[in-house]
């Protein structure tokens, strides 16, 4: 674990949603108007499409009750890490 500080710019350099979500997400749909997909849901076993991301702006929601929140959050969420580790590993910064 690391106690070096996360740089100032950390958000700027998050994933695409529609890059990050497309590699992560099973059976994702083409996104809406107002850019919601549906796919199944990696933090369960989902045999239907109960997860909806917004592909512009980066927020989630599990509709089988794995929650809600934005990329980071869902990142923290499938790979177990703290915050800091996740956005390390998110922006390539290494740990």
């Amino acid at each position: 674990m690391s106690n070096r500080r996360l740089p100032n710019n950390w958000r700027d350099r998050l994933p695409d949603p529609v890059t990050y979500y497309s590699a992560r997400i099973t059976k994702l749909t083409r996104s809406n108007a107002k850019g919601w997909a549906q796919g199944s849901c990696p933090l369960h076993e989902d045999r239907h499409a109960s997860l909806s991301v917004n592909l512009t702006e980066g927020r989630w929601r599990c509709f089988a009750g794995c929650g809600a929140g934005d990329l980071l959050g869902f990142h923290m969420q499938l790979t177990g890490l703290p915050f800091k580790e996740a956005v390390r590993d998110l922006i390539g910064g290494g740990r």
